[in-house]
């Protein structure tokens, strides 16, 4: 199959789209989320993309622990390992502010299935808040279009 340079659909597929709302030392913050079972299928690439929305003080920060594991069957996944250990993503200010980060994912020579773990933690003690989503973007298929 012949894709147009401008068909970005087909060389890259989105998958397991999660994320959430946590407020400082409360609801959903320091909680790890799980996605689903993501097959790669014959994708040597990924990307995680994490975006969102804080309202954190002058100082106060949120921060991410990203996780991925690798099973062969999308059941059963084995040990986890740490990508990231409770990275800065945003540092607070007077505004509310905007965030995306990008991760690439080491998928080539994993097993056919994937999973991520995300753990967000604001630091601030109880009035900050976030909002934030997440997805895995699937590239270097060895067949277009990617699925």
């Amino acid at each position: 199959m012949h894709a147009a340079s401008q068909d970005f659909k087909a060389f890259y597929t989105q998958k397991a789209v999660y994320g959430g709302t946590l407020t400082a030392a409360g609801t959903g913050d320091n909680t790890e989320v799980t996605s689903d079972a993501i097959d790669r299928g014959t994708s040597d690439s990924a990307q995680l993309v994490v975006s969102g929305r804080t309202n954190c003080a002058a100082s106060q920060t949120l921060k991410f622990t990203t996780k991925i594991a690798e099973s062969d069957d999308g059941l059963s996944f084995g040990s986890d390992t740490t990508l990231e250990n409770a990275v800065t993503y945003v540092v607070g200010a007077a505004s509310p502010q905007n965030f995306c980060v990008r991760l690439d994912l080491a998928v080539k020579g994993r097993k056919r299935y994937i999973r991520i773990k995300l753990t967000p933690d604001l630091s601030a003690g109880s009035t900050d808040t976030a909002q934030w989503g997440a997805c895995v973007i699937l590239g270097g298929s060895d067949s277009l279009p990617a699925v």
